[in-house]
């Protein structure tokens, strides 16, 4: 149990400090880790998790926490709590103020521009494990498809189209079509 917690509190630090701009850049890798390397979750318990987490009022880390507990119960979710809050917010307090000092000087300027790709590289890079994760039939898989494009191409509330998914699921699932 100790050698658990000791794992979650590296790399929930770890992920805390690399999530620049969200946790979702840290996906892919927490997907690797929590799912592939230590087997504490599986490919529909880390999807269910980060839904849960992102419906949830707070921070869209806190789907750590879920995994945490599924873990290594009451003691893990607090581990991954802390581990993933302490560190981001530590580094918050202190490097906010010197950024905001330094904010025109070029360099500061230029890796803050050179963040922007490597985060949206990462932010597709957890989209790539999402899906690979969640979609198992060339139907849903469609359906993911084409919201992504209507939600590109178009200004509709993603609401809708989290309502339609909902429907069109109870459907299959009440006539026991399973198309999803």
């Amino acid at each position: 149990m100790q050698n658990v917690l000791l794992h979650l509190m590296l790399q929930c630090a770890l992920w805390s400090l690399m999530a620049i701009g969200g946790n979702t850049v840290a996906l892919s890798d927490i997907h690797r880790y929590t799912v592939n390397e230590m087997n504490w979750i599986s490919d529909a318990q880390f999807v269910a998790f980060f839904a849960l987490s992102q419906a949830l009022p707070g921070p869209n880390g806190m789907f750590l926490v879920f995994i945490g507990q599924q873990a290594a119960g009451f003691p893990g979710a607090m581990m991954a709590l802390f581990a993933k809050l302490l560190p981001c917010s530590v580094l918050t307090w202190f490097g906010a103020g010197w950024l905001e000092k330094h904010a025109e000087t070029p360099w500061v300027k230029r890796v803050r521009h050179s963040l922007v790709p490597v985060s949206v590289g990462l932010i597709l890079a957890a989209s790539y494990i999402l899906i690979k994760s969640l979609e198992n039939t060339t139907l849903s898989l469609m359906l993911t498809l084409i919201s992504a494009a209507v939600m590109y191409f178009s200004k509709i509330n993603p609401i809708w189209l989290i309502a339609t998914g909902v429907v069109l699921g109870l459907i299959s699932s009440s006539s026991g079509a399973g198309w999803f």
